[in-house]
């Protein structure tokens, strides 16, 4: 008799796992050159971002209304907790674009590594795999960034409304959540060649296990420097995701 498996997989432990399998030597110069790129990428993120926090919040608080002033710190730290959502989930998109050529071969690594069959073969060369999961990552901006940009307009909207204004980080890291999640999921789902459309439903057919790494995910992101091995680390997580769902699902 088997011994049953957990519903729910832990999200953190599988972004620790993913970190202990950065210097796999099956994958360590695929983490080392994305790594790179993400440092430059880095530098000049940070810098804008903490240019642009500091006078937006400022502005934001000279909106407060005389009669909210002694909510004036609370507002402030809620917004920054909005403006390092806004960071994650920017730099995460665009970090995860650059290196997703490097990203589509590491989880493609993780899934041979992980199966029990050895004759398993690789069905297409580096270079497809490398530029499959850059399209892949195109499409997937393609549905993220109008919804993002929806959700931004909605999170503006309601930061106008006092009190109201208290539930916008609460918004925005649940899209980010969910998109992020998505993001992860999809390198596995693209190397077995499951299309976007099935991903968000088997996602969705999950959702409190996916919303969970979507969070872990943007956590990972939002710590600086650390996030740069995170973001691979995440990379290994979100396919660790993946094969264990799918495992979970065979055996229901």
């Amino acid at each position: 008799m088997h011994k049953q498996q957990p519903s729910i997989i832990s999200s953190p432990a599988l972004i620790l796992e993913g970190l202990k399998l950065l210097w796999h030597r099956d994958i360590r110069w695929l983490v080392i050159i994305p790594l790179l790129i993400n440092i430059v990428l880095f530098a000049g993120a940070t810098g804008f971002a903490a240019q642009w926090l500091v006078g937006w919040l400022d502005s934001v608080i000279n909106l407060v209304p005389d009669w909210l002033h002694w909510l004036v710190w609370i507002i402030w730290g809620l917004f920054a907790a909005l403006a390092l959502v806004v960071y994650a989930f920017t730099f995460t998109l665009i970090a995860n674009l650059i290196g997703s050529p490097f990203y589509g071969l590491i989880a493609e690594r993780i899934i041979l590594m992980m199966s029990d069959d050895q004759t398993i073969s690789e069905p297409k060369s580096m270079l497809e795999i490398a530029w499959g999961s850059f399209v892949r990552q195109l499409q997937l901006m393609g549905y993220l960034i109008p919804r993002a940009i929806a959700a931004g307009l909605l999170c503006l909207a309601i930061s106008f409304i006092p009190l109201a204004n208290l539930l916008v980080p609460i918004v925005a890291g649940s899209w980010a959540a969910w998109s992020l999640a998505l993001q992860y999921l999809d390198y596995g789902a693209d190397i077995d060649q499951v299309g976007f459309r099935d991903l968000r439903q088997r996602a969705a057919a999950q959702r409190w296990q996916s919303m969970g790494f979507g969070f872990s995910a943007l956590a990972a992101s939002a710590i600086p420097i650390v996030n740069l091995l995170l973001l691979p680390a995440t990379v290994i997580g979100g396919t660790l995701l993946w094969i264990r769902s799918n495992q979970l699902q065979a055996l229901d």
